[in-house]
């Protein structure tokens, strides 16, 4: 504690530094947003995208319905996907689904375990939509661009 007290501001910002610098970061992963070859459709709304991840429509452009697949809380994909495409914390999309379903409003999306079980997922079912790491995507697959 004296130490501390004898400490100048440069200091301080020196200690602070270096704690910060030893912090673990891990890798981001590039989160695609992808859905099967034979989908009726390769485009997206940033807006369609986020309603049909937070339950506000199922049907998008022309009416064709979509059912959205999630990953399991605590994925760093997941992560990436809802701070990127929604603009939300994954604290705040528990939230949301949180009063969704206490309100009877709606169900999250079904969460799978990792991006393997999405792309499989994602090849048995046309209106399915998803997101992975880049490093899953394969030939059966289309990325979707968001518009």
């Amino acid at each position: 504690m004296a130490m501390l007290k004898r400490l100048t501001g440069s200091g301080i910002s020196f200690l602070l530094g270096a704690m910060l610098s030893m912090t673990y970061h891990p890798a981001s992963a590039e989160v695609l947003v992808v859905v099967s070859a034979e989908a009726p459709f390769t485009r997206l709304t940033s807006s369609d995208l986020r309603d049909v991840y937070l339950g506000r429509r199922t049907l998008i452009v022309n009416g064709v319905q979509v059912v959205p697949l999630d990953l399991t809380e605590g994925t760093a994909a997941r992560s990436e996907f809802y701070t990127h495409y929604t603009g939300q914390t994954p604290a705040q999309i528990k939230s949301h689904w949180a009063r969704q379903i206490f309100t009877g409003r709606g169900q999250p999306p079904q969460a799978l375990s990792n991006s393997r079980a999405v792309v499989e997922r994602l090849v048995s079912d046309a209106k399915a939509l998803g997101y992975i790491d880049s490093s899953f995507l394969d030939e059966r697959l289309r990325v979707v661009t968001i518009e």
